[in-house]
């Protein structure tokens, strides 16, 4: 394997690992606010809205490494599919969890 496709791998498996990494921490964060285990409200919303913003960083990153891949030649097509399929759940959960966190807030019944 050469050099750059090895470095180029390198790239695409390290920022595949932080969308993992972000996808983790925010799936945590809206567990841990929705089982109300710290009894301040506050406390709760506010690491809900953590839990969010932690998505939107990993749907960032995912945008990021869609782009990497196509400017990237040595990438294969099977790994661009992954990116699609990634990008498609985390809006999925983004949409999930925007319509769960206003009926949390009372915007919407």
């Amino acid at each position: 394997m050469s050099q750059e496709k090895n470095s180029a791998l390198g790239v695409y498996h390290t920022n595949l690992r932080n969308i993992g990494l972000y996808s983790s921490i925010s799936v945590a964060l809206v567990t841990l606010s929705d089982k109300r285990i710290l009894k301040n409200e506050t406390v709760n919303n506010s690491i809900l809205i953590l839990g969010i913003v932690s998505l939107i960083i990993s749907f960032i990153l995912t945008g990021e490494l869609r782009e990497y891949s196509e400017d990237n030649k040595n990438i294969s097509d099977k790994l661009k599919y992954i990116i699609r399929m990634i990008k498609y759940i985390i809006i999925i959960l983004l949409i999930m969890l925007f319509y769960s966190s206003m009926r949390r807030f009372g915007i919407i019944k």
